[in-house]
């Protein structure tokens, strides 16, 4: 029960940066992944899975910045000793394919994890060709996950952001106000005919 407790707050909670009454919508379930849209984080969608030794592993894609669009966080109730907003060298690989990233520390309430933005896209697509993920930090291996079902996954998250940018571009523009008057958001003078 506490695991599944991890995974609901994983899911709910994101970085410092966004709002607190923001949620995840999910999308599907599909082969032990969790496929799911964030609204704090520009509507992107994201795959979620967790492992039997308390491991989560989400990647997923973050509208709210252009120059790293993507992300892994991977997390585990144990990780206890991280810095919140300390910066980790860590050395990832699907399967034989290595990279070093630097990933920072979150806290989603009480439960650490490691946050890794890159701006790759073949990164995704390789993801769901590869079985395996793995992590090391300062040559200690942090976790070893299975990837099954990851090509099904990654294809639904590609579908999900897929209808997710046609229903927000079906959106109407927000409605321009016809007061001169009015501040704009942000705007703050002492007279109030200075906008």
């Amino acid at each position: 029960m506490r695991l599944l407790y991890f995974v609901f707050a994983f899911i709910a909670v994101m970085p410092r940066i966004v709002l607190a009454d923001d949620e995840t919508i999910k999308w599907k379930e599909i082969g032990g992944w969790t496929v799911a849209v964030d609204p704090t984080l520009g509507n992107g969608c994201f795959v979620l899975t967790s492992f039997d030794d308390g491991t989560v592993f989400r990647l997923g894609l973050n509208y709210t910045k252009k120059e790293s669009p993507f992300y892994i966080v991977i997390a585990n109730p144990n990780w206890k000793s991280l810095e919140v907003g300390k910066q980790y060298p860590i050395e990832l690989s699907l399967d034989r394919s290595q990279w070093t990233a630097n990933a920072s520390a979150l806290d989603l309430d009480g439960f650490k994890g490691l946050w890794i933005d890159f701006k790759d896209s073949g990164l995704v697509a390789e993801f769901a060709r590869k079985l395996s993920f793995r992590a090391t930090f300062n040559g200690k291996q942090i976790v070893a996950l299975s990837l099954k079902n990851s090509v099904r996954a990654t294809d639904e998250l590609l579908t999900c952001q897929k209808a997710v940018n046609a229903a927000v571009a079906k959106q109407p523009a927000p409605p321009q106000s016809k007061d001169p008057f009015e501040a704009k958001p942000g705007t703050q003078a002492s007279d109030p005919f200075d906008l």
